[in-house]
């Protein structure tokens, strides 16, 4: 620590006036930190200039980056230090960018297709201290293939390629009946949509019930929506309802009627 003595002529003569000249502790500013091998010291000597740099993603918004050391203070730190904008990216067809978000650094630019078109390679964008780092997606049509495949059923029309929105109508085979959407349609995302439906074979068995018979409607074999109307024997009355259908669980709907003993019919 160095002594630093002044004279001073007075009407009393000589008086002597010693001034100690002090270190600067390690100086500090917002988003910006030392330069070169200063960064690793902690104290500085008296009258020592130091130079700021801004932090990674942030530039100099003006201002002087350096700061002197005087009698153990530093003078004022001038530089303003703000994040780095990438500011807008260039426009894009067929699709519009979303920032998340904004422009600055960190922030995140994501492309959006518009309806009927889908990304394609590429991903979101990240504002760098240098500007946009990544590649954004590019937007292409939108087309489907390989419809899914159901068993027991097909799909018409089969093409290798489908338009987006463009529809597909699925069937099924003999004695089977289709459970869900008969419809799909290629969707903005290059599938198709909803599920597919399945193809099941309904077959309820005989509606036979004691006391009871058949009394009209359809035969065997019971599909899907057969309907048989039953009627009790003489002297019996029913329980139930006399019209049942074969639901798609292979069982009468609402359920097969009883008979039971009640009264003779009149003759």
């Amino acid at each position: 620590m160095a002594i630093t003595a002044v004279l001073l002529l007075s009407s009393l003569g000589f008086l002597a006036i010693t001034a100690q000249a002090q270190d600067c502790s390690r100086p500090v500013g917002d988003n910006m930190d030392l330069k070169g091998n200063d960064i690793l010291l902690t104290s500085f000597p008296d009258g020592i200039t130091v130079t700021f740099a801004c932090n990674t993603g942030y530039v100099s918004a003006g201002g002087s980056p350096s700061v002197t050391c005087t009698a153990g203070s530093w003078s004022p730190v001038q530089m303003k230090c703000q994040r780095n904008n990438c500011f807008s990216v260039e426009d894009v067809q067929d699709g519009q960018v979303e920032y998340h978000p904004g422009t600055e650094f960190g922030d995140k630019a994501v492309l959006i297709c518009n309806p009927g078109y889908m990304p394609v390679g590429g991903g979101k964008l990240t504002c760098g201290s240098k500007g946009w780092m990544g590649r954004l997606p590019v937007c292409e049509v939108t087309q489907c293939d390989s419809p899914p495949v159901v068993e027991y059923g097909s799909f018409s029309p089969v093409k290798d390629l489908y338009e987006y929105n463009e529809v597909l109508q699925y069937t099924c085979k003999k004695d089977y009946t289709p459970v869900g959407s008969r419809q799909l349609h290629c969707s903005d995302d290059g599938t198709f949509k909803p599920e597919p439906p399945k193809c099941i074979k309904v077959e309820c068995g005989d509606p036979e019930i004691p006391f009871g018979q058949w009394s009209s409607g359809a035969r065997p074999p019971y599909g899907y929506l057969s309907n048989v109307t039953l009627q009790c024997n003489a002297g019996y009355k029913m329980n139930g309802t006399a019209t049942v259908m074969c639901d798609l669980n292979s069982q009468w709907s609402p359920g097969l009627p009883q008979c039971v003993l009640g009264y003779e019919e009149s003759k």
